[in-house]
């Protein structure tokens, strides 16, 4: 679209620059039939033709709705004039219709096409009739018009090979400037889409650009950042830091640091860039809580392939030794301290065997395998097993009569999370009858099944609630790895898990999708 409108615009310069030649030409040939006593008529004819030149000049906008046609009448006037010129006029040469010249090759560029070829042909063959019917034939008057003929071929020629190369270099332009425009609009989308904020920032302290992520940060509120705003009237720290950047780029080493109106630390990456003036900068403001959240990924990672490589190096010997002290507390002959340490044998050795479970799931979570699963007798098997494993009492933990839905999910991941949560349960619970309960419930959450663990224990403290699934923290001298386990595994199968608000204790919610259509049926 710009560049048909920058090709309109070239088109009526062009057509205005004619129509003002064409004025000059028929103000300065009547001048010159009036200064050589030429006949009336032709001096009517120059003055008639300059007027509908500068008409012509005054109107063209509105004239050249359809180029072609207005090209060819314009012609027909131009040759009209010099017909009346030569008829008027017995001692005007021929040669002088070689100011159509110029607009003759203007055809060609505008037109770009055969038919300038065809404006040459009818005014060579009008210039031919003309002097033949005027003058009496003779060899060099023929000659003289057909030497001015056939430079009206050779200028539409000229001007239409100029024109298409124009045209040519037109479309060249035009698409790299569409490439530069999709370019550029990828890498707005780009940037205001990071989680980090880019700052470019002007060697006078200006800030020339700003995304969505720094006016947040800077400024709170993405209209109170202009782009005319001083970076130290937003952050003085952060402009301290540019500054000792601008002072010694080779050993600045940016160092995490807090904005003043955002509670976030932020690691600062600075270039210089070659824009308004070799100081202007790139500023890239990082958020160290993102930066610290990927290097505890890849840990986690470096720790489940190590985790899966020793687990079962550790539970061989493990075995061996709660195998051990299994047999010599069944001896008789044993006192009662004895007794207490094969006791005490036994539990450590319990809970070793629980830490390298959690530690060995890191390194499995995401290899799941989602299937159909009616939940119903298999998860009241799940529970009660659950519960046998935790030691709680037969009527500690119970599941409530509920819904038996079709879910998608790794059998084996289901065990681990519900293991998870109805031990977390039982361990921070009153150990009553119905101290647990696991509830089944669908349509509260869209395409999904809700499995509710709740205790009546006293609940998770406020301070602790925003780093329950982080890995490592316990509340409790656990591992820390059970809940951050729990929603691995859900992402792992499409679902997730959260702390839900309960009035007596703690709720934890498990929301897996559904497979197809609920089956109801008594539970």
């Amino acid at each position: 679209m710009k560049r048909d409108e920058d090709s309109t615009t070239v088109a009526t310069r062009l057509l205005r620059l004619l129509a003002l030649y064409r004025t000059v030409v028929g103000v300065a040939l009547a001048s010159m039939a009036h200064g050589a006593n030429a006949p009336t008529a032709a001096l009517a004819a120059a003055a008639a033709y300059s007027g509908v030149s500068a008409l012509n000049f005054a109107l063209i906008g509105q004239l050249r709705a359809h180029l072609p046609t207005l090209l060819l009448t314009l012609l027909g006037i131009d040759l009209g004039f010099v017909m009346m010129i030569l008829v008027a006029s017995a001692a005007t040469p021929v040669a002088t219709t070689a100011y159509l010249l110029p607009i003759v090759a203007a055809h060609g560029y505008l037109l770009r096409s055969r038919t300038a070829f065809a404006h040459a042909a009818f005014a060579t063959i009008v210039l031919l009739v003309t002097e033949a019917a005027t003058r009496p034939l003779s060899t060099a008057s023929l000659f003289t018009a057909a030497v001015v003929g056939t430079g009206f071929f050779l200028v539409a020629a000229i001007g239409r090979l100029l024109g298409r190369n124009l045209s040519d270099a037109e479309a060249l332009a035009e698409a790299r400037s569409d490439a530069i425009r999709r370019l550029a609009h990828v890498n707005e989308l780009v940037i205001n889409e990071l989680d980090s904020g880019v700052l470019l920032v002007a060697s006078t302290g200006r800030i020339v650009l700003a995304n969505p992520q720094a006016r947040r940060w800077l400024a709170g509120d993405d209209a109170i950042l202009l782009a005319d705003r001083s970076l130290n009237d937003l952050s003085p720290s952060l402009e301290a830091e540019w500054r000792r950047f601008l002072a010694d780029p080779g050993s600045w080493d940016g160092q995490p640091l807090a904005l003043e109106r955002a509670n976030v630390s932020v690691l600062p990456r600075m270039a210089p860039v070659a824009l308004d003036s070799p100081a202007d900068t790139l500023i890239i403001l990082e958020d160290v809580t993102l930066i610290d959240l990927q290097a505890q990924q890849m840990k986690l990672a470096a720790l489940g392939r190590l985790s899966a490589s020793i687990a079962h190096e550790i539970r061989n010997p493990l075995s061996a030794i709660k195998q051990a002290a299994q047999l010599l507390g069944e001896n008789a002959d044993l006192g009662d301290d004895v007794r207490a340490l094969t006791r005490m044998i036994d539990k450590n050795t319990e809970r070793i065997d629980r830490i390298v479970r959690d530690v060995s799931l890191l390194g499995r979570r995401d290899r799941g395998q989602p299937q159909p699963v009616v939940l119903g007798e298999r998860l009241r098997e799940l529970v009660h097993e659950t519960a046998g494993m935790i030691g709680a009492a037969a009527d500690g933990v119970l599941l409530e009569p509920g819904p038996t839905p079709r879910i998608m999910v790794d059998w084996g991941h289901l065990e681990e999370m519900l293991v998870n949560l109805i031990g977390n349960a039982w361990r921070h619970s009153r150990k009553q009858a119905g101290s647990v309960r696991v509830v089944v419930k669908t349509g509260e959450v869209p395409e999904r099944v809700v499995i509710a663990v709740s205790d009546d224990g006293p609940g998770v403290p406020t301070e602790h609630r925003d780093k329950l699934f982080e890995p490592f923290f316990s509340g409790s001298g656990s591992t820390g790895l059970g809940l951050y386990i729990v929603r691995e595994l859900a992402r792992a199968n499409g679902g997730r898990v959260r702390l839900a608000p309960s009035e007596c204790g703690a709720t934890f919610v498990l929301e897996l999708p559904l497979a197809e259509e609920v089956i109801h049926a008594p539970g």
